[in-house]
């Protein structure tokens, strides 16, 4: 079976996308929801478009967490000679 892709919203650099067997769109006609990545790579898949939207907030929030938790120490730095 074949799936057409619908843009919904971006959310940063994420894509939310209705799903439908169809190529015409029809709102009716929708099955899911695919969250895709930058890249267009199918990384999730929902219901309903809420249940996307909220994954993919917390997607971002874990990304946002992951840039300001501190670095565990390395080796000092040295200056070069």
């Amino acid at each position: 079976m074949t799936e057409y892709c619908r843009p919904v919203q971006f959310r940063d650099r994420y894509q939310i996308v209705a799903l439908s067997p169809e190529p015409d769109f029809d709102p009716a006609d929708i099955t899911g929801y695919a969250v895709l990545s930058p890249d267009g790579v199918r990384i999730h898949h929902e219901l309903t478009v809420d249940q996307a939207r909220m994954w993919v907030d917390t997607l971002l929030q874990e990304e946002a967490l992951q840039h300001t938790e501190p670095r565990p120490p390395g080796r000092p730095v040295r200056p070069r000679r």
